[in-house]
């Protein structure tokens, strides 16, 4: 039994503003995590080798201040988007005037 082919263009409105979404996140996500993995562990082990408490007391606080700096951005530049549909904060890109 041959299956029915649902056209392209019917699935692309539903699915181009959320394959933008999911792709910027992941990008995002893949560069935090290399810099992140990459940095880290060298800073921290820089630190830890110096022999001084206080480094590595600083390599912390250096953590914290990034994560409160990310904070403040997030809450100075972020979109309401929680519980809320993807139309009700952006136009959804194949809407009719």
């Amino acid at each position: 039994m041959p299956q029915a082919r649902v056209p392209y263009f019917a699935q692309v409105s539903e699915t181009f503003p959320h394959e933008i979404r999911a792709l910027a996140i992941a990008f995002f996500y893949a560069v935090g995590t290399g810099i992140g993995g990459l940095v880290g562990p060298w800073l921290f082990g820089a630190l830890i080798d110096t022999g001084s408490r206080w480094s590595v007391f600083a390599g912390y606080l250096l953590g914290s201040m990034l994560m409160l700096a990310a904070a403040l951005i997030a809450a100075c530049f972020c979109v309401a988007a929680e519980r809320k549909p993807l139309e009700a904060i952006a136009r959804p890109l194949a809407a009719a005037d």
